[in-house]
């Protein structure tokens, strides 16, 4: 086992570091993300090109002047104003009013009398500060790019802004979803008290003992994204437990394969698809459910099984179970294969998992 563990690491090696590269980048994107949101940095950044794209503008012909860098630098930082203020007022006032709202002819009428005024202002302005002579094609450059950029700017603000209203939105349904599977498992496991009750009262005390504790991490694991799969086996061998005591034919085998301690996933995934499985194969005269669950390399692979009545019964589904995890795995974003089939008297699911979350990353 050892051997053949080392072996798959040995040959998965370039797997696992392309993984772990792509996990790296998709930090680095969503940090600079972050720090783009920020007004000051955002800012910052913008200005900082200006005023660089200024110097490389008027360096060469004040420099050869014999100035030193302190006076160049003021030099720059007098031309620097009035660049800004007709770059934005041209952003604010023309493209985003008027071209984002495709009044094309207009634009283009207002674009050619901007650069007009823009061009007389800029070759009497730059004499009379000591910059020179205008550069036509340095100044053509400038604009261009401070015009790029805040076209880069809306984009990138917008989508964040998009970003943030679909993870509120996310966070809002996946908290709905998480409160709907408190009172679907609290009506299933009342159901069965109630027959408890009636047949053996003298049980019933340490059944609800029993009922608390499964409530209690149900009420632990919505509070978290993500939990420890050896701690969602843990809940579901409680929850067999359970109803093994009371339905003393039920006969259940558990296959498990893996390094559960390793990967996370969503809290309460296999609870709906357990509850199905032994409410329904409890109306059969043998019932039974085969549980598989095998993790390998960030990737799980979960089957059940289990025998039901293929007429006759008398108990209906709500269908809350399955749906609701349905949509939370979309909601999670994670890539998934869920299918649901009867063969033979026998009710199969199989749900798969691909690139799951670690416990350390």
């Amino acid at each position: 086992m050892a051997y053949d563990l080392y072996e798959w690491r040995l040959y998965n090696f370039p797997l696992t570091i392309g993984l772990k590269l792509y996990d790296y980048i998709i930090f680095a994107v969503m940090t600079i993300a972050k720090i783009y949101q920020n007004f000051f940095f955002r800012n910052l950044f913008v200005n900082t090109l200006v005023y660089l794209v200024i110097l490389a503008c008027v360096y060469d012909e004040i420099r050869l002047d014999g100035h030193s860098w302190a006076y160049i630098l003021s030099k720059i930082a007098v031309g620097y104003f009035p660049c800004i203020v007709w770059i934005t007022f041209f952003n604010v006032f023309i493209i985003k009013p008027i071209l984002f709202k495709k009044k094309v002819k207009l634009f283009f009428t207002l674009l050619v009398g901007y650069w007009t005024c823009f061009y007389f202002f800029m070759n009497w302005f730059f004499p009379l500060v000591g910059l020179g002579n205008f550069k036509t094609l340095q100044i053509l450059s400038l604009i261009i790019n401070g015009t790029f950029f805040y076209f880069i700017h809306v984009v990138i603000t917008k989508k964040i802004m998009d970003a943030d209203k679909d993870i509120m939105n996310f966070k809002s349904e996946l908290s709905f979803l998480k409160q709907q599977l408190n009172p679907h498992f609290l009506l299933n496991a009342m159901n069965n008290l109630y027959g408890e009750a009636l047949a053996e009262p003298d049980k019933v005390p340490d059944r609800i003992l029993n009922l608390s504790d499964m409530l209690r991490y149900q009420i632990e694991a919505s509070k978290k994204d993500f939990v420890l799969v050896e701690e969602e086996i843990a809940f579901v061998k409680k929850y067999i437990e359970y109803y093994t005591f009371r339905n003393e034919r039920l006969n259940v085998t558990q296959n498990l394969e893996g390094a559960f301690d390793e990967i996370e996933i969503p809290p309460l995934f296999f609870l709906p698809l357990v509850e199905n499985a032994v409410k329904f194969s409890a109306e059969t005269a043998e019932p039974f459910i085969n549980l598989d669950l095998k993790v390998k390399c960030r990737n799980l692979s979960f089957t059940l099984k289990n025998n039901y009545l293929d007429s006759g019964s008398r108990l209906s589904s709500t269908g809350i179970g399955i749906e609701n995890l349905k949509r939370r795995l979309e909601v999670y974003g994670l890539k998934h294969d869920l299918s649901c089939k009867k063969e033979k008297n026998m009710f199969v699911v199989k749900l798969s998992i691909w690139h799951l979350p670690t416990a350390v990353s």
